[in-house]
């Protein structure tokens, strides 16, 4: 780890609490001979976990008819790759709502693009064939999670630089007054974490359009990330937003172009404004 980012995740527990019970559960989760007993008794070691995951697990996202009324049913009906998505969602979102005002935005508003990046990452992910939809989930609802570390950093700099200068991004505005930007130090903190490669490789590049190339989770969760923003989320006004993104898609040069995304914008979008607004009540603890 270089000396910037050890300085800057000195104490971080205190900042953004490392979610044990949550990590724990993805990790059984992931065993080929995951013991489901065991995965429902460490669930519920948690209950505000369990009741997050329950109420996720009703949620339109998921959309089944019959209510889900236990741990058990969750993993049974909705599988083990879903109990990953439920797990790191419900662990997450307290942290994500916190307010970040380097950045302008106000509580509630990181979650809402961050809830927002993961959702579109699964459907272009599923229209691209790829594999691993829970890990681009996963890396989708976390890309921006470095934003909560370097928050009061970026204040304090910006104070003492009595106001800045422009940028030309976030990023450029990030390294010249930290010597680091956001992705680099969310990848920094789930590798500390323990979480896989395959989630934390693409929240380490979600700004870098260079490092994309010939990688697809990488392609995906950056044009995920530039999609939700394009939409208008965090703000929710997002009228006529099929309309735009496919204006933006065919207009702005560079971005990645992953397999069944172009022939299926419409669809991509519709199901996401259908699984977004069903969430965007959710008031998980």
């Amino acid at each position: 780890m270089d000396t910037i980012e050890h300085t800057l995740l000195k104490d971080v527990d205190k900042l953004v609490p490392r979610p044990d019970i949550a990590l724990d559960v993805m990790a059984m989760a992931n065993q080929s001979d995951c013991d489901i007993a065991g995965l429902c008794r460490k669930i519920n070691q948690d209950p505000s976990l369990m009741a997050n995951m329950l109420r996720l697990a009703n949620s339109a996202y998921f959309g089944h008819m019959k209510e889900i009324s236990s741990i058990r049913d969750i993993v049974v009906r909705l599988g083990l790759d879903s109990v990953k998505m439920i797990a790191i969602t419900s662990a997450s979102a307290g942290i994500l709502k916190t307010p970040q005002e380097a950045y302008n935005l106000e509580p509630g508003a990181l979650w809402r693009h961050s809830h927002a990046t993961a959702l579109l990452a699964v459907l272009i992910g599923r229209h691209a064939k790829a594999g691993g939809l829970s890990s681009l989930y996963s890396a989708g609802l976390l890309h921006d999670v470095g934003k909560i570390i370097l928050n009061r950093h970026l204040q304090v700099e910006t104070m003492n630089r009595g106001g800045i200068s422009e940028y030309p991004t976030l990023v450029a505005l990030e390294n010249a007054l930290l010597h680091t930007d956001h992705a680099k130090i969310g990848m920094t903190l789930l590798q500390k974490w323990g979480l896989p490669e395959a989630i934390t490789d693409p929240v380490g590049s979600h700004h870098n359009l260079s490092a994309c190339q010939y990688h697809l989770p990488r392609q995906i969760i950056y044009l995920a990330n530039h999609l939700a923003e394009n939409i208008g989320i965090p703000s929710d006004d997002a009228d006529n937003s099929i309309y735009q993104v496919k204006e933006n898609f065919e207009s702005v040069d560079g971005l990645p172009e992953i397999p069944g995304f172009a022939e299926n914008m419409e669809t991509i979008i519709s199901l996401f404004y259908e699984q977004f607004t069903g969430n965007a009540t959710l008031d998980f603890s």
